[in-house]
């Protein structure tokens, strides 16, 4: 029996690192967006595939929400998928050096004689010399991809699906390693690792797909840290049966949702004078951003006739920055604190903005900085953690099973930063490591209704 596997390794030299200083380049959320979506499942001659059909639909459908033009396309012969990645390719290029273009594939792939095929629906392949006249090399749909001239091209590639060949109907040995060459401008993922099936799934869609779904629509995940999650989350749903990976030469940072920006300072003070309804803050916001919209909507506010309270006293410099430094601490952002420090230089709220400012940004330094550690290991990790908080008493296996999250869900109330309990994250290690082992578990008392959540058919409660 044959398990077709893609392995796909880069070998090429890295990306040159930034020089010192230089800000980090980031594509933007207006650069065009194309898409085309393969998906290859009733096979003539090697066995049908349950999902991929599924997979290409639901990662259409994903890529049309993230504003992508997409090209959808289903049980491909060979020449239908030459002339759909030729198009492709044109289309790319004649939408100009600015587009980012990903291709995803599902179906089946092999290698044979190091190079790496996508495997048409018509493919009748009986001995090794059949493959390359009748699958589609990578190393070819990568070549096109890049000739197009464009920033940034991402080929996603969930084949190796593990439903073998009809027996007799390929030849044995086609799995092996075969490195690939990162192409400049290029991001390749594929959904296993060298010489390892990908999972079909049994529920509509592969693991790898599922995960993929998901991991790309958190807003403000950069394109590598989508697919760091895709694998910690497809290594845990198949017990670290199926590890994908990634190989790119890339210089940019890609969002496939952009992260939220902040609100400018004009926009926080309008905020800021909206809540309290402080007249102060309304003129501070004209008086230090004119001409903004935000000082024109409190320019008509102001001049809205309004009745003097009696005995109303006007807001001093010393309130509006009482009331603007509140905020920061409601919003708990460096920009937050850096208004107030902006706008009231020479106050005691000032002198207290700075330090908060401060103090986040390095928490935000040390929370970067540091190992990363993903899967089984990193499960470990905060195991270690809630036993040495006394959150947790079982066994670490390293498994993330209702022990785990029982003790993580009780060691989140004993942290005032925000992480999620029910699945194991940097975050939370980070947050577990900060807490002294005084105020472990052993002191937590309950003093509320609990609040539950279902997961995996078990509640855990709040």
């Amino acid at each position: 029996m044959l398990v077709a596997c893609l392995i796909l390794l880069g070998v090429g030299p890295g990306p040159a690192s930034l020089a010192a200083g230089e800000p980090r380049r980031i594509v933007p959320a207006s650069a065009p967006r194309l898409a085309l979506v393969i998906g290859n499942a009733n096979y003539v001659k090697l066995g049908k595939l349950s999902n991929p059909g599924n997979d290409a639909r639901l990662i259409a459908e994903r890529l049309k929400q993230f504003g992508f033009e997409v090209t959808q396309a289903a049980d491909r012969d060979l020449k239908e998928m030459t002339g759909d990645i030729d198009d492709f390719a044109r289309k790319i290029k004649a939408r100009g050096p600015a587009t980012v273009a990903v291709l995803y594939y599902a179906g089946h792939g092999l290698e044979s004689n190091s190079i790496n095929y996508l495997v048409p629906v018509d493919a009748d392949i009986k001995r090794r010399s059949d493959v390359a006249g009748r699958s589609l090399s990578v190393n070819l749909i990568a070549e096109k991809l890049s000739a197009a001239g464009n920033q940034l091209n991402i080929l996603i590639l969930d084949a190796c699906r593990n439903n073998p060949f009809p027996e007799g109907t390929a030849p044995q040995g086609l799995v092996g390693l075969v490195p690939m060459g990162a192409v400049f401008g290029m991001f390749i993922a594929s959904s296993t690792a060298s010489g390892k099936a990908a999972f079909d799934g049994e529920d509509g869609h592969s693991p790898y797909t599922s995960a993929l779904a998901e991991a790309m629509a958190t807003p403000g995940d950069k394109l590598e840290d989508v697919f760091k999650s895709v694998r910690r989350q497809v290594r845990l749903a198949t017990s670290e049966a199926q590890i994908p990976w990634e190989s790119t030469s890339l210089e940019l940072d890609f969002y496939f949702v952009p992260p939220a920006q902040p609100p400018s300072p004009a926009e926080q003070l309008l905020a800021a004078a909206k809540e309290t309804g402080n007249a102060a803050l309304f003129d501070l916001l004209i008086d230090r951003f004119p001409g903004s919209p935000e000082a024109a909507a409190a320019t008509s506010m102001v001049a809205r006739p309004t009745e003097a309270k009696a005995g109303e006293v006007p807001a001093t410099s010393s309130s509006a920055a009482a009331l603007v430094l509140a905020r920061a601490k409601q919003t708990q952002t460096p920009e937050a604190y850096d208004l107030v420090a902006s706008l009231f230089p020479d106050t005691a709220e000032a002198e207290e903005a700075r330090a908060a400012a401060a103090r986040l940004r390095e928490a935000m330094v040390l929370n970067s900085a540091g190992p990363n550690y993903e899967g089984r290991e990193l499960v470990q990790r905060i195991q270690e953690q809630l036993g040495r908080l006394d959150c947790m008493a079982a066994e670490r296996s390293g498994q993330f099973e209702a022990a785990t999250i029982e003790g993580l869900r009780r060691a989140s109330l004993l942290s005032d930063e925000r992480f999620l309990w029910y699945r194991p994250t940097m975050a939370a290690l980070r947050a577990l490591k900060k807490i002294d082992t005084k105020e472990g578990c052993g002191r937590q008392k309950v003093v509320a209704a609990p609040r539950c959540l279902r997961i995996n058919s078990e509640e855990f409660c709040q």
